[in-house]
């Protein structure tokens, strides 16, 4: 059995990673719950984007429009964004989505991997890929100007017709309990893309688009694609966090364990080392009579 010392400096230990990891729950929580109030407010923006793209495409499907985002050129390889986090902590958060853009990679010849995340860097590397580009807090510290950034990299990649698709490697939220990586394709653009959404309005008005559908349309997609970067970078946010939560109430409650059963190996010692003291005493006792 250990000193009483050495226990006692292995109980405050625990109990000092305990608050650690207490305070990382709660931190974790508030930055969940403060992500989650933008995703509705997001989605509902991409869903007023999308509908105006189905109406745009819907009025022109006799091939009136010719445009470089909805043709697919069968040209070039593929680009594949992978959204981790920047910090560890979170279980097999980043490995899940490392792990499955690795799966998907091996299906497109010599595609380029851009990485968003410190901890997916990382990994990349270790399976011997350097990623093209790197941006950093998508997850810590989402903006609209981050994703403008790297909406505007991917669009200037794919009208390099050197990459004919572009992928969105990242955890998707679908609720409190439930948050699963996924792969979705978001560039190029096509009509099947948008079988799930409502026309705006129920009224089929010709609507006339100045100065021409085709310099809207490219407008509306450039917002389209920063939109979906942001929610993409939101529901990776909420997915990051609530896995940290889980993590770090795990470790609190091991930590809880370990400390009660420190506490009862404390007291073991105690009673112990005073029997000891107390026999101590009576042999003493006893060699003066």
């Amino acid at each position: 059995m250990s000193s009483v010392n050495e226990i006692k400096q292995h109980l405050k230990a625990v109990e000092q990673t305990r608050q650690i990891t207490n305070a990382m729950y709660l931190l974790s929580t508030s930055r969940m719950k403060k992500a989650m109030q933008h995703i509705d407010f997001n989605l509902l923006y991409l869903k007023r984007l999308r509908a105006t793209i189905k109406d745009i495409l819907s009025k022109t499907k006799n091939n009136n429009l010719t445009n470089r985002f909805i043709e697919d050129n069968g040209l070039g390889t593929a680009v594949f964004v992978v959204v981790t986090s920047d910090k560890g902590l979170c279980g097999g958060y980043n490995s899940s989505v490392v792990n499955l853009a690795l799966e998907k990679r091996k299906e497109h010849k010599n595609p380029m991997v851009i990485s968003l995340g410190i901890i997916g860097d990382r990994l990349f590397k270790n399976h011997g890929i350097e990623p093209a580009y790197s941006w950093y807090g998508a997850s810590q510290h989402p903006t609209l100007n981050l994703a403008g950034q790297v909406a505007s990299k991917l669009i200037e990649l794919f009208l390099t017709n050197d990459y004919k698709e572009v992928y969105l490697v990242y955890t998707e939220y679908i609720s409190s309990a439930v948050q699963t990586p996924c792969v979705k394709r978001l560039l190029p653009l096509l009509r099947r893309d948008f079988l799930d959404i409502d026309f705006e309005s129920d009224k089929r008005a010709q609507v006339i688009y100045e100065p021409s559908v085709e310099v809207v349309f490219e407008q509306i997609v450039y917002q389209y694609v920063t939109g979906f970067m942001y929610d993409v970078f939101m529901q990776s946010a909420v997915s990051e966090n609530i896995a940290r939560m889980n993590a770090m109430q795990s470790a609190t409650k091991n930590a809880d364990e370990m400390i009660e059963s420190l506490s009862k190996e404390l007291n073991a010692a105690r009673q112990l080392q005073i029997t000891n003291e107390i026999t101590e005493i009576a042999a003493a006792t006893e060699l003066q009579k």
